[in-house]
Order: C-alpha cells, then sequence, then structure tokens
C-alpha cells in the first residue's frame, strides 16, 4: 500500500522535489515572528542594532552619520549599515538560488531554514565562546556577528513571501498594524488574514518580552541566539513534512 512516503531513491528525490501544500505553511511562519522578537530584543539591548526590523536601522544609520546617539555613535552607522546590506543580500541570495529550484519545494524550504539556522547557532557560539563581545556595541568584534543574524531574516522574509503569506512578513509589523485596523472585515467572525496578522503581532511581541528577560541573565544574549538558532532549524526540518500541493 502507497502510503505517500518515499521507500526508494527515486521516490526520496521526487519526494523532496515536490512543492508543498501551503495550506498550514503560516505556523512555521509565526513561529519565525517569534525569532525575530526574541533576536532583535536581544540584539538591540547588545548592540544596538536590529537584525531583522531594517527601518529602525535605517533611522539609526541616519542618526549615526550625524554622530548621534553619543554613547553609541562610534560604530552605530556601520553597525546598522552592514545590517541593512546583509539583510538584503540574504533576499537576493535565499530568491536567487531557490527560483531555479522552485522556492516551495520541500529541499528547498528546509535547506534555507536549516541554513538560516545554523547561521544563527554560528554566532551565539561566537558569543559562547567570547569571540564577539555581548554587551559592548562599540567593539569591532561586533561587526563579526551581525551578518551570520541579519542575512538569514533576509531569506526568511523572501521565503514569507513565496510562500504567499504577505500578511506575515515575519520582521515588520508597520504594515500589519495597518492592514489590521484598516480591515473593513476587522470584526467578522471568520477573517483568516486578519487572525494572521494579530497572530504575528502576538509573536513578536511575545518573542521581544522573552528576548528582554533574558537579556538581563548572564550570557543571556547568547541563550536567546541558541534558543532563536534551535527554532530555526525545527522549521527547516519541518518543511519535510508537509504535505505535496495538490495538481
Amino acid at each position: 500500500m502507497d502510503d505517500g512516503r518515499p521507500h526508494n531513491t527515486k521516490q526520496l528525490r521526487q519526494y523532496l522535489a515536490a512543492p508543498i501544500n501551503t495550506h498550514h505553511a503560516d505556523l512555521p511562519l509565526l513561529a519565525c515572528c517569534f525569532v525575530t522578537g526574541i533576536i532583535d530584543a536581544g540584539a538591540y539591548n547588545a548592540w544596538g542594532t536590529f537584525m531583522g526590523m531594517q527601518t529602525g536601522n535605517t533611522i539609526f544609520l541616519a542618526l549615526g552619520v550625524a554622530g548621534l546617539p553619543t554613547n553609541r555613535a562610534p560604530l552605530q552607522w556601520l553597525r546598522s549599515f552592514l545590517a541593512i546590506s546583509s539583510f538584503m543580500m540574504g533576499s537576493l541570495l535565499s530568491s536567487t538560488f531557490a527560483r531555479p529550484f522552485g522556492t516551495t519545494r520541500r529541499l528547498s524550504l528546509s535547506i534555507s531554514f536549516l541554513l538560516q539556522g545554523l547561521s544563527v547557532i554560528v554566532a551565539a557560539i561566537l558569543i559562547t565562546i567570547n569571540a564577539i563581545p555581548e554587551n559592548n556595541p562599540n567593539s569591532n568584534r561586533v561587526l563579526i556577528g551581525i551578518p551570520f543574524l541579519a542575512w538569514q531574516f533576509g531569506a526568511q522574509v523572501a521565503a514569507s513571501r513565496a510562500l504567499g503569506y504577505s500578511e506575515i512578513p515575519t520582521t515588520v509589523l508597520t504594515s500589519v498594524y495597518n492592514d489590521l485596523a484598516s480591515d473593513p472585515n476587522l470584526w467578522a467572525w471568520k477573517n483568516a488574514k486578519r487572525n494572521r496578522r494579530a497572530a504575528a503581532a502576538v509573536m513578536v511581541l511575545g518573542g521581544g518580552i522573552c528576548g528582554g528577560w533574558l537579556s538581563r541573565l548572564n550570557d543571556g544574549f547568547g541563550i536567546v541566539l541558541w534558543i532563536g538558532g534551535a527554532i530555526k532549524v525545527t522549521v527547516g526540518l519541518a518543511w519535510l513534512a508537509f504535505g505535496e500541493a495538490g495538481p
């Protein structure tokens, strides 16, 4: 009896190359919203820079050029510029390499998110072994860690767009708040997009609260990154279990 699972090499290749059924793909993306919240809260507290929310970094870049704020001025503009450029590079590479193979195929999604998770884990290791300072934003060594964290958020957003869930951008909430407030069916009993937007905001907020409290601990930012990396790896493996898209 065929149970839909691969039983030989050819079936395995076909299974991995098949596009997923995106019906429940919003659930892993909501988990990524939590990752954004927890990592950005930890990163801003430790290094004064966001890894996922690039609107804030654009303003930080502008202030850094002006030498403000004075307590974080020396590397403010460079940290922000590096985060923005790394984020864009992640979006570019993710979409460029995934497009020829199919952006919603099991293997493409799994590889993308596994690499994202491993990148966060590398940053966590570097902080754990003190190769990167945890709470010294003006250290030049902080610049080593930013690309590992920022690029993977760019890849994350590219995946959310490819999966067709524009209401879950995963790294920014400005458009989510606007779309929630202006939704003509805001108070309707059944409204899937409203529910996803609200859930995305709650997950980012919840992640941010967890990141904030963990950052109060010794080695808190490292713990934040270990948690974020573990969630990303789990999401990467979860894509392999998704059902196949219909004809």
